[in-house]
């Protein structure tokens, strides 16, 4: 046994340099194989249950947090832990249950809260979600998922005055690791959209746009706070974006229409601002890197 834990925890420290390293692949499986040499070694199954769920490999994470419920079954982690896991496979039911038995043994979890808020969101009870993310805020001012998720239903509900705010401290996060900095770029565009600013929001939601999946949708909704900011040339190119991933959509067509015939010169020669467009020489959606835009801290 003495020699099982040894390995154990030299395997733990060999899986802790490899993260370090960036090398997550194989802290996983070094984690796997402490795991297996010792598995009373509960602190080692929930890091490994953490690495799981960060990857997305859901099943196999549940797997373990049911053994971690078994083996500390007044840790509200575990419980947490094995909610997020349901969550991620849309098993919302399974996975409210199992967040209320964590909640109890800790009512001020901000994971637990935070996931609680989630699931009610994903039911349609965004009054109950609000409530739940001003919880973990309380607990976590900086809480910079939190921050968005409150502003996105902020925004959802009309109050784009209270979630600008809220986006615009992700935004000045001097965190160099920010995977909420190019969203909320994109949600206070909506924001400044909204309250029809339509420079501002131009330049936050060019600057969010590598957040969306590239839909028409939301390259016409650049191009059009481009096209009532005055920019032209960007919102051609929004456009020519918004055609790329779908040729027949209507908005995009009466926006590349109206652009071209405002770019006329008055001598009648074509100087549309819409570059050449050839969707028949590529299907797939170009990808562009919009230059970070400073946004200004007004109301």
């Amino acid at each position: 046994m003495a020699g099982r834990s040894e390995t154990s925890e030299r395997l733990c420290e060999e899986a802790r340099r490899a993260k370090d390293r960036g090398d997550t692949q194989t802290a996983e499986t070094l984690l796997a194989s402490a795991v297996e040499r010792n598995p009373a070694d509960t602190e080692t199954r929930l890091e490994l249950s953490e690495m799981l769920l960060s990857h997305g490999s859901a099943e196999n994470a549940a797997e373990h947090y049911k053994v971690l419920v078994d083996q500390l079954p007044d840790d509200p982690r575990c419980f947490v832990g094995l909610a997020e896991a349901m969550y991620l496979e849309r098993r919302l039911g399974e996975a409210a249950e199992l967040v209320e038995r964590g909640l109890e043994l800790d009512p001020r979890h901000p994971r637990g809260l935070l996931l609680r808020g989630k699931i009610e969101q994903a039911q349609g009870d965004d009054g109950r979600a609000v409530q739940d993310y001003y919880r973990v805020l309380d607990a976590e001012p900086e809480h910079a998922e939190a921050k968005l998720l409150v502003a996105g239903l902020q925004l959802k509900q009309g109050n784009a005055k209270l979630a600008a705010p809220l986006l615009r401290s992700i935004i000045d996060d001097t965190d160099a690791v920010n995977p909420y900095r190019e969203r909320a770029y994109w949600l206070l565009g909506e924001c400044y959209a909204h309250d029809a600013r339509w420079s501002d929001a131009a330049r936050a939601l060019a600057a969010g746009i590598s957040s969306r999946p590239g839909r028409a949708l939301d390259w016409n909704e650049l191009a059009e706070a481009c096209w009532r900011s005055g920019d032209l040339r960007r919102a051609g190119f929004a456009v020519e974006q918004a055609l790329a991933a779908d040729p027949t959509n209507r908005q995009a067509l009466a926006l590349h229409a109206a652009i071209s015939k405002r770019a006329q010169p008055e001598n009648g020669e074509a100087a549309s601002v819409v570059s050449r467009m050839s969707h028949a020489e590529s299907t797939t959606r170009p990808t562009i890197r919009p230059e970070m835009p400073q946004i200004r801290s007004g109301p």
